[in-house]
């Protein structure tokens, strides 16, 4: 087979359309079809809000990025879904996926907040940073609030073992 088309196929001189002339829709030769191609369509918001989304659920452990990627993942994730309903972007999959894991990065940072900050109160944090606040810039009361607090989280979470009483001498 020959890279090149049989003598007959060449255009003529004089069948080129010149500047300007070029057919317009249906008046186009005989034998050439007229075919309209659609241009793709876009995916860069889907992917971006999907992308956003995974960091968002994966940031959520550090709340804060939870927070800020599950906002922009939801956001742009709603943009890239309307463009897609409306036909000007493609990736309505990918869209919805961002979202979706938009909303569970901003819930699972807004749970891991609660529970820390539960723990925080628990642990006695709450009276630690009010020890400080009362200490001001006097070094020998910060050092007495750090040691209350020692104190206060081994007595709360350290587990001593204490060796099983021996039995009795017969």
């Amino acid at each position: 087979m020959s890279q090149y088309p049989p003598p007959g196929e060449y255009p003529q001189p004089g069948q080129y359309p010149q500047p300007g002339q070029y057919p317009q829709p249906g008046q186009y030769p005989p034998g050439q079809p007229a075919y309209w191609q659609e241009s793709p369509k876009t995916k860069g918001l889907a992917i971006t809000a999907l992308v956003f989304g995974i960091l968002g659920f994966l940031g959520s452990l550090t709340v804060i990025g939870g927070y800020f990627f599950g906002v922009l993942a939801i956001i742009i994730g709603l943009v890239a879904l309307f463009k897609a309903r409306a036909g000007t972007a493609g990736g309505t999959g990918m869209a919805v996926t961002g979202l979706i894991l938009g909303v569970l990065g901003l819930v699972a940072a807004t749970l891991i907040a609660i529970v820390g900050y539960s723990f925080f109160v628990d642990s006695g944090g709450k009276d630690f940073m009010d020890c400080l606040s009362k200490a001001g810039s006097d070094q020998a009361a910060i050092e007495q609030c750090e040691r209350e607090w020692n104190q206060r989280m081994q007595d709360q979470y350290d587990t001593t073992l204490t060796p099983a009483p021996a039995p009795a001498p017969r």
